[in-house]
């Protein structure tokens, strides 16, 4: 089958760090977001059942009354990741407007991840392109991979729950007297139920506050103002901060790498007509590999997003209990940010052990909450990667018999 992946916001989450309500309240609307993910090459009898399924979310059940369950709601959003589409012929795209026209109609939106430029210049000849105008108003959004796309399906929710809550809403008001080291600590506690706060008071005067503005990075390295020798933990007041990698840099020789087979196929829709596996280019470079003299590949188009992180959090904290950097560390948002140099702490280490040794149980568990977040995307990897393709559309009103039974 062409669909690879059914969930919804109860199952597949993003790697957005959210406060406690925010999480309950995804817990209990998570349906509200509809994820499908589909596969191999897009012809009219394919497509045409993907946009049956998606018919199916908004059908009206005649006798919903007389159910002893409750049906799912209609879906706000509709997140289709292509990332593993190999192609689409004229008479799929289509059918794509057909679903951006259904969303339109209910209400939805429908975002497209992971698609590769040549689908979507193949999309866009259809006349199915991303809407411009105010992003919050777009009916339909591309984004680079399905995590991207879920978190501002998320985002978007949480700003438009009938409570008129804002996205993250712990206190973040500054309380009479308080510093703001002294708020990024309270903001901690209060997000992760803890007391960590008056312990680590000792810290503020060795701290140095730093302010950064939108898409600024915070090291030299990476373009940003703090020096590598400065590198240590950032205490975050307010603002929004994202952590990068570049997908290049693990063991795992991925997408952009000098031995990633893909980066040689030839122009001809990525024939392996006429490639060598023990001669040519393939072999030359993993020789280079080999001997050590391979160059570093560039890396500005192989960045994935690990996290989303903001008052309540530490960025720095793997890098301060582990051996490298986990990533680049980039503002989304304004942010104020309170930095404890590493040197500080091992200086520290020999005055005021206790203090140190209070930091780094506050370390452990938010570094034990980001391997929880990173085992659960894992787990969604491979759920994804191993499932069975449909080969049926699932009705709503099968869909919450389904969920009622668990």
């Amino acid at each position: 089958g062409v669909v690879k992946f059914l969930a919804s916001g109860l199952t597949v989450r993003s790697t957005i760090e959210r406060s406690t309500s925010c999480q309950s309240w995804l817990d209990v609307n998570g349906e509200l977001v509809q994820i499908l993910v589909l596969q191999n090459y897009l012809f009219f009898g394919n497509s045409y059942s993907i946009l049956s399924y998606i018919t199916s979310m908004f059908d009206e059940v005649e006798d919903e009354q007389s159910l002893d369950y409750d049906l799912p709601p209609l879906p706000k959003f509709v997140v289709l990741d292509v990332t593993l589409v190999t192609g689409i012929d004229t008479s799929s795209v289509d059918v794509f407007v057909d679903m951006r026209d259904l969303c339109a109609r209910q209400g939805c939106k429908l975002f497209v991840a992971g698609s590769s430029q040549r689908l979507r210049d193949a999309l866009a000849l259809g006349g199915f392109k991303p809407e411009t105008g105010h992003r919050s108003k777009r009916r339909v959004r591309f984004f680079s991979d399905l995590d991207t796309a879920l978190g501002k399906a998320e985002d978007t929710l949480l700003e438009d729950r009938e409570d008129g809550r804002e996205e993250e809403d712990y206190d973040d008001s500054e309380l009479v007297g308080e510093t703001g080291f002294q708020k990024a600590l309270r903001l901690i506690d209060q997000q992760h139920g803890k007391d960590y706060a008056m312990g680590l008071a000792g810290f503020e005067e060795y701290t140095t506050k730093i302010e950064l503005d939108p898409r600024e990075c915070i090291y030299q390295s990476d373009g940003g103002q703090v020096e590598e020798s400065d590198r240590g933990f950032f205490f975050i007041e307010t603002g929004i901060v994202r952590i990068e990698r570049d997908t290049t840099a693990t063991m795992s020789r991925s997408s952009g790498h000098p031995l990633d087979v893909r980066a040689h196929l030839n122009d001809n829709h990525q024939s392996l007509n006429g490639m060598n596996a023990r001669l040519g280019t393939i072999a030359q470079r993993a020789a280079q590999w080999r001997e050590g003299t391979t160059p570093t590949p560039p890396t500005t188009e192989n960045r994935i997003r690990l996290a989303r992180i903001g008052p309540g959090w530490i960025v720095g904290a793997t890098e301060g209990v582990g051996s490298h950097s986990p990533g680049t560390q980039v503002a989304v948002t304004k942010c104020r940010l309170h930095l404890l140099p590493f040197s500080t702490v091992q200086e520290t280490e020999q005055t005021d052990p206790a203090l140190v040794l209070r930091l780094y149980k506050l370390l452990a568990h938010l570094t034990a909450r980001r391997q929880e977040i990173t085992v659960g995307q894992l787990l969604t990897l491979h759920s994804i990667m191993t499932s069975v393709p449909k080969t049926k559309p699932t009705s709503r009103k099968m869909s919450g018999s389904v969920h009622h039974s668990h």
